[in-house]
């Protein structure tokens, strides 16, 4: 206003205070709640209309001279930006089509173009009605001549806005890495950013990280029943968990970005359980993400046990990991007697131990490879175990001693019994670059069936504060047999189920893992 009042444009300066303005935190959540609504909804669409009043588009196109002006500074328009773009795109070797599809993206035009306009007209240039016709008409021309031509650009160029790194697996760890976190309610905030503190490591891989916050749409049901009549089943304390959950969330993640200098981006979505899903995936989609993690229906109670919350939120949750187009993650809370535990990594600075459940197939190595980087952390210690069958300790003990070679084992293997060759292959070469040189800890474990497999879970229980688990894709595996005759959540796969069961008594957490299907195959790399 004290601009204005000297005589001077005050966009500029409001330009700049915004950009000085920090973009996290309360301040920026309370400004854009408050105004963003009223300035979307009421303000910019009343000062374009007035900006329409004042542009006669028929006036422009009725003279020769004008409608020639306006095809003149509209081809200037899109020539220069795209001219441009093609000889940065010629020095940075990017492909021609791309150069061509990032022209067209610069040359539309968007509020401040108007706003720029509208305001020079007055106060920095003086135009005649005729020039200012000619100018709003060639910025809404270039937007719309734009516009279509991206729209059927990116049709033919759906490569460029498919998501690249769909599972961490064929990754390096030198690559992006991309988290979308979603939590329900605040009771599972510790446990989602405990897993993303988890997963950035050292901090100096790049990395971005978003926390959606699913919300329920809840139908308006009328009754005219009172409060006090209502049945038992329809009273739920989870209505009402910590008060406000947006706020809670809120301050919890701030408390987490101060602690822990890791930047989240909020997002919310709002809708039915029954298509809560498509937001996350359509969201995953959108920011290109590797990795989905999603928090457990199930909470755990003082004494110990898991409680189921709503029904909901295990829809939703089976929903994702069958329609996700990344990997995805489930995080099970256990363990909140421990001390520490998994869910303290941010507080607490003592040496939180991981141990990784190896038992084979695509989803097991895609554990193995969330496993690499959460070893990354300077607060964990990682020890992966192994599980293998008796008949084929000797095999394996040369694999640990190095006495026959790669291909030797691979021919060694055979029968029913043997590992998938893969499986050989990826832990023959994890082995060689993280165990031997002391960085993880590795240990072999050899059973005969399910029963040996459970007792062994049993005996490590408490020795972990996370137990990171492939969900499946191990087909019929001789490791596992009978561990599924009363399994509870199918949608965890066989070894995450009992993991999470109430019947099965451990002290850490369980983080379930289940790789994209479409993924490339492969060795990790470094």
């Amino acid at each position: 206003m004290v601009i204005e009042i000297w005589g001077f444009n005050s966009i500029l300066n409001c330009f700049l205070i915004g950009l000085a303005f920090p973009r996290e935190g309360k301040s920026a959540r309370t400004l854009l709640h408050k105004l963003g609504y009223s300035i979307y909804n009421f303000v910019l669409p009343v000062y374009f209309g007035y900006l329409g009043l004042q542009c006669d588009i028929i006036n422009a196109f009725w003279n020769l001279n004008r409608l020639t002006n306006v095809a003149i500074l509209v081809l200037l328009g899109i020539g220069s930006k795209l001219s441009g773009t093609l000889l940065v795109c010629r020095y940075l070797q990017y492909p021609t089509s791309e150069g061509i599809f990032l022209g067209f993206v610069l040359n539309t035009r968007g509020y401040a173009d108007l706003l720029f306009i509208g305001a020079s007209a007055k106060q920095v240039i003086t135009f005649d009605p005729e020039a200012y016709n000619v100018l709003l008409v060639s910025i809404v021309l270039n937007t719309v001549i734009s516009g279509i031509t991206v729209a059927f650009l990116s049709r033919g160029e759906e490569r460029l806005f498919v998501t690249n790194h769909t599972a961490l697996e064929p990754q390096s760890l030198e690559d992006e890495l991309r988290i979308l976190a979603c939590v329900y309610d605040p009771r599972q905030v510790s446990a989602v950013l405990s897993t993303v503190l988890a997963l950035h490591g050292n901090k100096q891989t790049p990395s971005t990280t978003y926390l959606m916050h699913l919300i329920e749409l809840v139908k308006k049901i009328k009754t005219n029943v009172l409060f006090h009549e209502k049945e038992t089943a329809e009273i739920s304390d989870d209505e009402d968990y910590g008060g406000n959950d947006v706020v809670d969330i809120n301050n919890a993640l701030d408390a987490f970005t101060a602690d822990t200098k890791v930047l989240v981006h909020q997002r919310r979505a709002v809708s039915s359980f029954p298509t809560l899903y498509e937001d996350v995936c359509n969201d995953a989609e959108d920011l290109q993400v590797s990795i989905i993690i999603l928090p457990f229906h199930k909470h755990q109670r003082i004494d110990g046990k898991l409680e189921s919350g709503k029904e909901g939120i295990r829809i939703t949750n089976q929903k994702v990991l069958r329609h996700a187009p990344c990997s995805v993650g489930v995080i099970i809370e256990r363990g909140l007697a421990r001390s520490p535990g998994f869910s303290n990594l941010i507080s607490s600075d003592n040496i939180q131990n991981v141990a990784t459940l190896f038992f084979g197939g695509a989803d097991d190595r895609e554990a193995i490879a969330w496993s690499l980087r959460i070893s990354k952390h300077p607060r964990v210690n990682l020890t992966i175990i192994r599980f293998l069958l008796s008949s084929s300790a000797v095999q394996n003990e040369q694999i640990k001693s190095g006495e026959s070679e790669e291909k030797e084992i691979l021919m060694s293997l055979t029968g029913e019994e043997t590992v998938n060759e893969i499986d050989n292959t990826f832990m023959v070469d994890f082995y060689n670059r993280y165990v031997t040189s002391g960085q993880i800890g590795y240990v072999e474990k050899f059973v005969h069936d399910g029963a040996e497999t459970l007792e062994c879970l049993k005996e490590n229980g408490d020795l972990y504060a996370l137990f990171i688990v492939g969900r499946g894709g191990r087909g019929q595996c001789s490791l596992t047999i009978g561990m599924s005759d009363w399994e509870e959540c199918p949608e965890l796969g066989t070894v995450g189920d009992i993991l999470a069961s109430s019947d099965f008594d451990i002290q850490g957490s369980v983080l379930v893992v289940q790789q994209h299907r479409d993924a490339k195959k492969g060795i990790i790399s470094d």
